[in-house]
């Protein structure tokens, strides 16, 4: 009875600090950065289902509290909670009984074989390699940004870089040759 009644406290919660946000606001807000989201939480956890549950995860919290004023910090915040929200569900017990079979398949927005072997490359690399890559390459960001969103220094973030080419490179060849 007391959980019915925290469930339906929290729920009332919710209701009143979503109405403070526009409806305007929430598409805007997913249209811009679904996609960016879903990329990290895919790259991280390499499984579909795992991915949108991170991505929902992602936007209610960031509904659920006073968005950030700049859309520089709006994009931080996305990603660094993204990506630990990726790492708590890596570290989860749900996701260690999953088939293998349902981590692998790409999303069907990266059909293209070229995308979907660099993809596989990708997911080779130990997570920070890979988030630091992904951030640096696809999301423009610089070593010093890219070591403010994963609490690292910049020096740290050039050796992390140099480490996962050095590491992508020598996966990527190995494929070649299969």
């Amino acid at each position: 009875r007391s959980t019915i009644m925290r469930s339906s406290a929290a729920s009332d919660v919710y209701k009143r600090q979503m109405q403070n946000i526009s409806e305007e606001t929430v598409r805007s807000v997913i249209g811009r950065y679904g996609d960016m989201v879903m990329r990290i939480a895919y790259q991280n956890t390499r499984d579909r289902a795992e991915s949108e549950d991170i991505v929902q995860e992602v936007f209610l919290a960031l509904f659920l509290r006073p968005l950030p004023k700049s859309e520089e910090h709006l994009k931080a915040w996305l990603i660094r909670v993204t990506i630990n929200k990726s790492r708590n569900v890596i570290k989860s017990a749900r996701r260690k009984v999953l088939p293998l079979d349902e981590r692998i398949a790409p999303p069907s927005s990266w059909e293209r074989p070229s995308e979907a072997e660099v993809l596989e490359a990708l997911f080779a690399l130990p997570f920070d390699e890979r988030n630091a890559l992904y951030l640096f390459y696809y999301e423009g960001y610089s070593a010093k940004e890219i070591g403010k969103l994963l609490r690292r220094s910049e020096n740290a973030i050039y050796i992390l870089l140099s480490r996962a080419r050095k590491r992508f490179r020598i996966i990527w060849e190995e494929e070649d040759e299969t």
